[in-house]
């Protein structure tokens, strides 16, 4: 169902800008500036401080009453030339806000005349990516974004010029694989990633890598652009890579890996989040075809830790009935998940507007009510009349959860309210055997008259 909602009242989703500092702060020494008005870069410093308890840089062009009339070229000029003073970045993405695409600043123009203006330009990368709130959600921009930067970056070495970067994880120089990470997860997810795929042994460009960058060590110098993050001349390298493989791409639009497929000839295989036991197969048995070589043994065992976890839960989790909201492939690994376990989901709602989202979601739970573009006042009246045990989804679900006296778990991008956000796992055989324990703990608290 797409919400026929005339009026926005509390969307369940963030606007495009938002997704976009999610894929450029994964980029190494890579530095976000908005091209718009101030407070659009204080909103989002503070919302993603808050959720991942980390300090977030993101510069403002600060376009004003005059730059909206007569164009913002020289705010954003002055901008990027005291980003590069200050911060001193490799890399530098610029995301649009509304106010900026409202007046049709022509952003990718005004970055070559500063490039040709500017010798400080001369060493920085400038990704420019289209991101106006009113288009589409925080996962668009975060798809926008990741296209933006392949497609900007990406290229075959020049003929007897060798390739773009050196050898592989592996000390190899051939058979790299691009693992791209489709959709918002968190740090402990992408180190999860990394963890499996150099456990396998393979030489693999992992984008973007927000493992350090949104989850930094405390040290005495702390770094004004934090360390870590996909290297320039990894993502260059992409375009020679075997494979692709997109990871929490299953329904959405075309993306970098599709960029890729097309302009080099890379074959692509979108993928599920790796949640629950049928989509973490799918990864493994995807990875395995790609490589010939089985899943290392370890993780065979962890296979069945989740197994012996799932038939412990039974007992508490069939038949519940769930509303599962967020972000669309989030949503999904929880949706089937949830299936596996024997839970009946009764809600399955996002604030993106994405048909590919209902149809699967249809397939995974036939009788379930499906919302897209949804609002969260919408989907308060739904929980009031199905007879919800659990919801699962981001803290903005909370005052319905008080409301109608229903544990909420907090899964997601944004968790402002509980600490852990940068650790929550729930990826792959482990991270899905950690959401078991926590969907059947909430439950339990809640029939011990527990907190939500």
């Amino acid at each position: 169902m797409l919400s026929k909602s005339l009026a926005t009242v509390n969307p369940c989703s963030m606007c495009m800008p938002m997704g976009s500092v999610l894929v450029f702060r994964g980029i190494e020494n890579c530095m976000t500036l908005f091209h718009g008005s101030q407070g659009c870069s204080t909103y989002m410093r503070l919302y993603l401080a808050h959720h991942f308890r980390e300090p977030v840089d993101i510069a403002s062009s600060a376009l004003s009453e005059k730059g909206a009339v007569y164009g913002g070229a020289a705010n954003l000029k002055q901008g990027l030339r005291n980003v590069i003073k200050g911060y001193n970045p490799k890399a530098i993405g610029i995301a649009t806000t509304c106010l900026a695409e409202t007046i049709g600043d022509d952003v990718p123009q005004i970055v070559r005349e500063f490039q040709a203006e500017e010798p400080l330009a001369k060493d920085v990368t400038f990704i420019s990516v289209s991101t106006p709130s009113y288009a589409a959600s925080h996962e668009v921009g975060y798809r926008v974004a990741l296209k933006n930067l392949v497609q900007t970056l990406a290229r075959k070495p020049e003929p007897g010029g060798g390739r773009t970067s050196g050898l592989t994880n592996n000390g190899r120089i051939d058979g790299r694989i691009n693992i791209l990470v489709g959709s918002i997860v968190s740090p402990a997810d992408v180190r999860y990633l990394k963890r499996l795929l150099d456990d396998w042994g393979l030489g693999y460009i992992l984008l973007p890598d927000i493992s350090e960058t949104f989850d930094a060590p405390l040290s005495e110098d702390m770094p004004r652009i934090p360390l870590g993050g996909t290297p320039l001349d990894d993502i260059r390298d992409s375009a020679n890579s075997k494979a692709t493989v997109t990871i929490g791409g299953l329904v959405q639009e075309p993306g970098a890996g599709d960029f890729l497929k097309k302009e080099f000839e890379i074959p692509h295989t979108p993928l599920p989040l790796p949640i629950g036991l049928e989509y973490c197969d799918r990864l493994v048995a995807c990875l395995e075809e790609l490589t010939g070589e089985a899943m290392p043994e370890g993780y065979e065992r962890e296979r069945g830790r989740l197994l012996d976890t799932m038939v412990d839960a039974h007992k508490i989790v069939a038949d519940a009935r769930t509303a599962v909201f967020g972000d669309t492939e989030t949503v999904l690994g929880l949706t089937r998940l949830m299936t596996e376990l024997g839970m009946r989901p009764q809600i399955i709602a996002t604030g993106a507007i994405n048909p590919a989202f209902a149809e699967a979601a249809a397939k995974l739970a036939p009788d379930s009510r499906i919302m897209t573009g949804a609002d969260y006042s919408e989907i308060a009246e739904e929980v009031s009349t199905r007879g919800i045990d659990l919801m699962v989804g981001p803290f903005t679900g909370r005052q319905t959860a008080k409301k109608e006296k229903v544990p909420l778990l907090r899964v997601g991008l944004p968790n402002h309210d509980r600490f852990g956000a940068s650790h929550q796992l729930m990826l792959g055989y482990e991270g899905t055997m950690h959401l078991v324990d926590r969907l059947a703990n909430a439950l339990i608290e809640s029939k011990e008259g527990g907190p939500a």
